[in-house]
């Protein structure tokens, strides 16, 4: 969990985020991996109860 939100961090970094903070996809689904991120970034993470479906949501909205 630790060496995944420490990577995240890292692209997080370059890609210069900023708060508020929202994660998708499988991994999302690892609370773990949240909290440890979470602790990195020092602020909350939304995760949306349907986190596994957002990028499919997503192409195929692109895709209409």
């Amino acid at each position: 969990n630790q060496s995944i939100a420490t990577k995240t961090l890292g692209l997080v970094k370059r890609a210069k985020g900023q708060a508020p903070y929202i994660m998708t996809g499988g991994v999302a689904s690892n609370v773990g991996v949240v909290k440890a991120l979470e602790k990195e970034l020092g602020e909350p993470i939304y995760v949306p109860p349907e986190a596994q479906l957002c990028g499919a949501l997503g192409a195929a909205l692109f895709a209409l």
